[in-house]
């Protein structure tokens, strides 16, 4: 694997570690990263949207420029773009003093960035989605690459419609919703993370390898019939965005060390493709039957398995006698083919949640089989 990924792979690790339940919010902004578009986080207060926020800020590389700034309704555009300067002004031009500013980030945060008034909206649309400033009598390019936005609610005013659009990425951040895991963040350390720094050099090298990744024709295919089946449940969703989103299909599977987009990747478009949050069920259920991977087809199988052997016993506790001979036979059968799925299944890298999960299901199928001989 590539030592950019691994990289990649131990900042989320070790976030994931850090933050309860905060694994989706995580990855959609190391997503963000890589294929350069912007997120968006929606949740109430103290749901760790701003801190998350801090620790990728934390692991650019020094040498790159970074903006934060929480956005109130009173909020200037000096704020934002820097002062004017006063001598250009009395030759009649609006020049602004831009370094340190968000014309010069490469990443920004915007907290509540729906509170922006008309004053901003122009200039910080053109930012986020054309990458261009206008200062005075020049148009600069910025090097802006992921601009995060976050917001209690969601955007009411129409006015607001273009900077909602601008978002590719939307996750809505929720309060932790288990006892165990809210425990296990009252618990849990509170001290600084120490996390591996990215380099200038890394980033460039991110950046193109995510957009060097393969995009098959079959991916291409089954994206547009995704396009209209969306439009045939009312979700219009822009061609702009649906394109944008092949970038986010290659930013996943650079994330997942491969150099070409698989069917499984398009589980990650359930962040990009909903609108208001009502549709958000629906494209999942539109993305479901594009997003079994090969291991959730496998326990599929080793499922059947199981069914068999229920099936198996019922019969067995309706007999007058137990033949022996005949259901060790089938025991055998049965554990020779879920030996079988299982070693295909390693094959495709399970992670630790699915492993667990397989050893679950092994232990209830060992118990149940000896189950009738006992």
């Amino acid at each position: 694997m590539k030592p950019e990924v691994q990289k990649l792979q131990q900042i989320e690790q070790q976030l994931n570690a850090h933050f309860i339940e905060r694994q989706h919010e995580i990855h959609a902004i190391l997503l963000g990263i890589c294929a350069q578009k912007n997120v968006l986080l929606i949740g109430a207060p103290g749901v760790a949207k701003s801190n998350i926020v801090d620790q990728f800020m934390y692991v650019l590389p020094t040498t790159y420029g970074t903006f934060k700034r929480l956005i109130s309704p009173t909020t200037q555009p000096e704020e934002l773009f820097g002062s004017v300067r006063f001598d250009r002004l009395k030759e009649g031009v609006m020049e602004r003093n831009i370094e340190g500013q968000l014309p010069t980030a490469h990443v920004a945060f915007l907290d509540e960035v729906f509170k922006a008034t008309s004053d901003l909206l122009n200039s910080l649309l053109k930012i986020m989605n054309e990458h261009r400033f206008e200062n005075g009598t020049e148009e600069l390019t910025t090097p802006l690459f992921t601009l995060i936005g976050a917001s209690n609610e969601f955007p009411e005013e129409d006015r607001l419609n273009a900077l909602y659009d601008r978002f590719l990425i939307r996750r809505e951040v929720e309060a932790i919703q288990t006892p165990a895991h809210f425990m296990q963040m009252l618990q849990g350390n509170t001290e600084e993370i120490t996390l591996p720094r990215l380099t200038a050099e890394e980033i460039q090298v991110i950046h193109a390898e995510t957009k060097a990744v393969h995009i098959p024709q079959t991916i291409i295919e089954m994206l547009t019939e995704i396009h209209f089946k969306m439009k045939d449940a009312g979700i219009v969703v822009s061609d702009r965005r649906t394109k944008q989103c092949l970038s986010i299909l290659q930013a996943e599977a650079y994330l997942q060390g491969r150099n070409e987009v698989k069917q499984s990747d398009f589980r990650v478009l359930v962040d990009c493709l909903w609108i208001e949050s009502e549709d958000r069920e629906t494209v999942q259920d539109l993305l479901a039957p594009y997003t079994k991977t090969v291991i959730d087809q496998l326990f599929v199988q080793l499922n059947r398995l199981r069914m068999e052997v229920d099936a198996k016993h019922a019969v067995l506790k309706q007999a007058e006698t137990i033949q022996y001979e005949e259901y060790a036979q089938f025991a055998s059968a049965v554990l020779m083919k879920w030996q079988q799925i299982e070693q295909e299944m390693m094959i495709e890298s399970p992670t630790e949640e699915e492993l667990q999960k397989l050893n679950e299901w092994k232990a209830q199928l060992h118990e149940k089989i000896a189950e009738e001989v006992m």
